[in-house]
């Protein structure tokens, strides 16, 4: 995180509205990617984009290191997805595609990938989405999650033995 970011999580947590704005703006796009992940669907995760941006607005102050303001954010994100499939008592099939990267795989493939990483628990399908679709260090997992590092390795390696057997079953 850069220092201008910086600077403007610390006016937020003065209570600038301004600066809280122009965070959100600079982060939207990451916020709704990692939204969709979670949540499969437009819908879905514009609400849970919603529902982040108020619970951080409420609890800037409570942030201690402006320097883990997307850490921070990305774990109450996390924290409202989950509250969302506990509220619902399942999961949804992905219904539109976010990357264009996604694309190199047959759609079929895709989807077996996503019923796989759906059926995953909670722990491990946060760990594969942060790693493998948002691109976080294992390390930075760690941080966002409350986690020592090697829970963290420990379920990487459980979730990626699991998602193999699951896939190999599927073909």
């Amino acid at each position: 995180m850069d220092s201008l970011e910086i600077n403007l999580v610390r006016q937020a947590q003065r209570g600038k509205k301004e600066a809280m704005e122009q965070l959100f703006l600079m982060e939207k796009e990451y916020l709704y990617k990692m939204a969709f992940l979670y949540m499969k669907n437009k819908e879905d995760s514009l609400d849970i984009v919603q529902e982040c941006i108020l619970r951080c607005i409420v609890s800037i102050k409570s942030l201690k290191q402006p320097q883990y303001f997307r850490t921070w954010m990305t774990r109450i994100l996390i924290n409202c997805a989950h509250e969302e499939w506990a509220r619902r008592g399942k999961y949804d099939l992905a219904e539109e595609e976010v990357f264009a990267a996604e694309e190199a795989f047959p759609r079929e493939e895709r989807l077996d990938l996503y019923q796989a990483i759906d059926r995953l628990n909670f722990h491990y399908r946060d760990i594969v989405i942060q790693h493998y679709f948002a691109g976080n260090r294992l390390n930075e997992i760690a941080q966002m999650l409350n986690m020592p590092i090697g829970t963290v390795k420990a379920y990487h390696s459980r979730a990626k033995s699991r998602l193999k057997c699951m896939l190999e079953g599927a073909q």
